[in-house]
């Protein structure tokens, strides 16, 4: 029987493509996608006078204070996750204009968006900016 390269090729891949290592990077950008279309309908937003740096450490040192699980930052998007009161919840600090920043938190529990726990947070991160 005569191989070409092609099949031998395909032969060869089919553990790898049998095995789903393959379809793991598609099921989280899948996944990103749901969660920012989400985080964007569902969360409390409020738009502060303060430079966005400012409310950035604040905001860490709040959700800090608020949890004790760890907090899974990322600097360079300015976003915070964390779990307070057994719901999952996400922040996120963005440049609004000169002088100005919105603050946007998104809270869910039990895969259900948690409007209190949302409203709290922000509550919280506001009132410690002072």
């Amino acid at each position: 029987m005569r191989r070409t390269p092609i099949l031998s090729a395909a032969v060869a891949a089919l553990p790898v493509l049998l095995s789903g290592v393959s379809c793991a990077p598609m099921a989280v950008v899948g996944t990103a996608i749901v969660v920012n279309e989400e985080f964007t309908e569902k969360s409390h937003s409020k738009v502060v006078a303060d430079d966005v740096e400012l409310v950035w450490a604040s905001a860490k040192s709040s959700m800090s204070h608020m949890t004790d699980d760890l907090l899974d930052v990322d600097s360079d998007v300015k976003t915070i996750r964390t779990f307070v009161d057994g719901a999952e919840v996400m922040v996120k600090i963005q440049n609004f204009d000169v002088g100005q920043t919105k603050i946007s938190v998104f809270a869910r529990r039990y895969l259900v968006f948690s409007d209190e726990v949302a409203g709290n947070v922000l509550n919280s991160i506001v009132r410690d900016l002072g």
